[in-house]
């Protein structure tokens, strides 16, 4: 069986949704949308057999401590294909294709553990992590003013996170936001979980102040990248270097992630 693997062109959008919805739990405005706001034929890389798509991924170029780097999404192949090395084929022929253009690291969120150990076998380091906090509300009015750690983060650029609210809007996630700060929290009963967010210098305070105007929840859940001290950690995605030899830090939090 032969297989090719090769950008995709802007023809094959329509069969690119239709493996997404086919191998994603996702909302048909939720793909319309990535594929409107963060597809580019030269960041999406895919296998076909006689011409038809069986297999795709997706890159998101961002940066890392001044490092250029990507965050890796939307891996699928197509279930008559699975199981016969494709998709691996295919992380090494985009990754490869990414270290020519000048990235350094290559980032994923793995959506369950078995996928954490499928990606190690391509060299995926578990070395990202994030920390889960729990306050009250009128423990988080509270709180003094605090300085964003942009050490060890993967960004993404304001489109990204444009598209990522406008995404999660779509699951009735909730964001607030403007040019000094940022959140994505979403609701569940008494409880809302603030799952990403970054501010500027002094601006804490009022994205916390944003937050509380916008719900009514008594109960908050914060994961973040090690800005308060009673914190949980957990691990939250992997990290690939694609020069030999490149050191890769612990504790780096990669960020914005889709569902």
């Amino acid at each position: 069986m032969k297989i090719d693997f090769c950008n995709p062109e802007k023809s094959d959008i329509n069969s690119l949704k239709e493996l997404w919805l086919l191998s994603f739990d996702e909302d048909k405005k939720a793909c319309d949308l990535f594929f409107e706001k963060c597809f580019s034929t030269n960041n999406t890389y895919v296998a076909k057999y006689n011409d038809k798509i069986v297999s795709a991924l997706y890159i998101i170029k961002s940066n890392f401590s001044g490092h250029k780097a990507h965050y890796l999404c939307g891996a699928a192949t197509h279930k008559d294909f699975r199981k016969q090395g494709i998709m691996g084929s295919l992380i090494e022929f985009a990754l490869n294709c990414a270290e020519k253009k000048g990235d350094e690291y290559s980032f994923l969120f793995p959506a369950n553990d078995n996928l954490y150990n499928y990606y190690k076998k391509f060299g995926y380091k578990e070395n990202c992590s994030a920390f889960i906090s729990e306050f009250m509300r009128d423990d988080l009015i509270s709180l003094e003013e605090l300085k964003f750690n942009s050490n060890n983060i993967l960004i993404q650029n304001n489109d990204f996170k444009k598209f990522s609210a406008e995404y999660y809007s779509i699951y009735n996630i909730k964001s607030v936001g403007n040019n000094n700060y940022f959140a994505l929290f979403e609701e569940n009963g008494n409880t809302a979980e603030v799952f990403y967010f970054d501010f500027k210098e002094n601006n804490f305070k009022n994205m916390v102040n944003d937050i509380l105007q916008n719900t009514k929840a008594e109960h908050f859940i914060f994961t973040h990248n090690r800005l308060f001290n009673n914190a949980q950690k957990i691990r939250y995605g992997m990290v690939k270097p694609l020069k030999s030899g490149q050191a890769v830090p612990t504790d780096i939090y990669i960020g914005i992630t889709l569902n």
